[in-house]
């Protein structure tokens, strides 16, 4: 069975996307007569994102116009799953808010709007009201798939680490293995999650050891740089999902003193050195397993991905923020230099 779309969402999507081509390629002479660009956005990021807004937007305008049509379900998924793939869940709260208050929603869309609402209202500053929709997802949690709960309990927590309530951090990651008391593996990754945030604010744990191209390597001696220490391995696809948001702000902020240092599983320094190449990734690798001891042990880390941020007095700053988040966060650090 086909799928109907409508012309007018359609078209307004394709639109869009031959809109932000162009912007990415055309010469702008208004800039070159001195003349005001008409969005602030200084950076390709800025630009796509404004774009984006725009796009959610109209799209959003076309659903309140046109509530019998039948893409209208089609349309707000597409919203849904562009805000929370570029962190603007906010600018889709209302139109989560309006879906859920349908009786006849069905319960994939009826998940997607409480996920995006629940993060919208964090990343709006609403702590207390994301908390309420997060216990009110979680009421639902035996027909949920466990570990699309853990992925939104993950984002949510993060949200509540970034504005510097551990203790909310916490709670989210305690309510969901209360959802899923008989899930071993959830309560595993659960405790996991807790004992790393534990480390924010403590000094790094110390790593000494040699990189897989056989160099010494000291995390000691990136004092003065922002570093983000990256647990991972080639079997992990969560890990490897994660790297091309990591190239990019290796790219851009590399210069301005941040720094990677990727800590492999794997068994062989040869397969990471292999992957690293066809993957160009260019920061420093070492292996788990080093004379000292294995490094996750010192992080509290048992599972990955895992993600801790070290600030340049050497202490634990962040855990476990991805995306836009992580962005955020190296921004932060780095202009407070």
């Amino acid at each position: 069975m086909q799928t109907k779309i409508n012309r007018p969402i359609a078209r307004l999507v394709l639109l869009t996307s031959v809109g932000l081509a162009a912007a990415a390629v055309s010469f702008r002479p208004d800039a070159a007569q001195g003349v005001e660009p008409a969005s602030k956005s200084a950076t390709f990021r800025g630009l796509l994102e404004q774009r984006q807004r725009e796009t959610i937007r109209a799209v959003s305008d076309y659903i309140a116009n046109n509530p019998q049509a039948d893409d209208v379900d089609q349309a707000s998924a597409w919203i849904f799953e562009t805000a929370a793939a570029i962190g603007l869940e906010a600018d889709a709260v209302p139109l989560a808010e309006t879906l859920l208050a349908r009786r006849d929603l069905d319960p994939s869309s009826r998940q997607l709007a409480q996920t995006t609402l629940c993060l919208g209202l964090a990343r709006s500053g609403k702590f207390d009201a994301a908390f309420a929709e997060f216990g009110a997802y979680l009421q639902g949690a035996r027909f949920q798939s466990p570990f699309k709960s853990l992925d939104l309990a993950s984002s949510l927590a993060a949200q509540a680490r970034v504005a510097g309530n551990l203790a909310a951090s916490k709670d989210i990651y305690e309510r969901l293995a209360s959802a899923y008391a008989l899930n071993a593996q959830i309560g595993e990754i659960v405790e996991g999650r807790i004992a790393r945030q534990e480390l924010i604010g403590k000094p790094a744990p110390a790593v000494a050891t040699t990189d897989t191209l056989g160099k010494p390597f000291e995390l000691a001696g990136h004092s003065g740089q922002v570093v983000l220490v990256d647990f991972w391995a080639t079997s992990c696809a969560p890990c490897l999902a994660e790297f091309p948001n990591l190239k990019q702000l290796y790219q851009e902020y590399h210069p301005k003193g941040f720094e990677i240092v990727g800590v492999s599983f794997d068994d062989s320094a040869d397969t990471v050195e292999a992957y690293r190449t066809r993957a160009k990734l260019t920061w420093p690798m070492v292996m788990n397993e080093s004379p000292q001891g294995r490094i996750s042990d010192r992080f509290r880390t048992q599972t990955i991905p895992a993600l801790f941020v070290i600030d340049q007095q050497g202490q634990v700053a962040q855990v476990d923020v991805r995306g836009a988040d992580l962005r955020l966060v190296i921004e932060k650090l780095l202009a407070a230099k």
